[in-house]
């Protein structure tokens, strides 16, 4: 039988981490855009709470929230790498490679949270075989580079 840790506790995992990530995120969304007033620290705390043990007591979406977390912070950290590298060699990306970079990552956002909702695997079981699936990808890539060499201007 494998041992339980304080970090691999269900009641941590499943109750006290996924409350404490929407709490944090709600109130700080309320407190940055003042939607109930200016000054209402109070009244932003007793909604994030609210909203915080509204989001525990359906587990469908801390379920969600829990496979797709991981995800999301791999792709920070390779992000994250990706302009220390940039930066360190003092490369400034131009406004076409910004966009190319944010569409790549907004697919594997978007492949991340077709995974975590389990439609990832409904789409594959469908008629839509791997390969065809792999050909609008690459058709995708393509068209992306080319759009990109079109649109930028050379150097004089």
């Amino acid at each position: 039988m494998a041992e339980v840790s304080l970090f691999t506790h269900p009641f941590l995992v499943n109750i006290i981490l996924p409350f404490l990530l929407i709490f944090v995120v709600i109130y700080a969304i309320l407190e940055k855009t003042s939607v109930l007033g200016e000054g209402k620290r109070y009244a932003n705390l007793i909604v994030a709470i609210v909203i915080g043990f509204i989001f525990i007591g359906v587990q469908e979406a801390v379920g969600f929230t829990l496979k797709l977390i991981p995800i999301v912070s791999v792709l920070i950290i390779v992000l994250l790498c990706y302009f220390l590298i940039f930066g360190f060699i003092d490369i400034h990306l131009k406004k076409g490679m910004k966009i190319v970079l944010g569409i790549v990552f907004g697919i594997a956002l978007i492949g991340a949270i077709l995974w975590a909702t389990g439609l990832l695997e409904k789409i594959a079981t469908t008629t839509i075989s791997v390969e065809v699936i792999s050909m609008i990808i690459m058709l995708l890539i393509v068209g992306g580079a080319i759009a990109l060499i079109i649109s930028t201007k050379p150097k004089k």
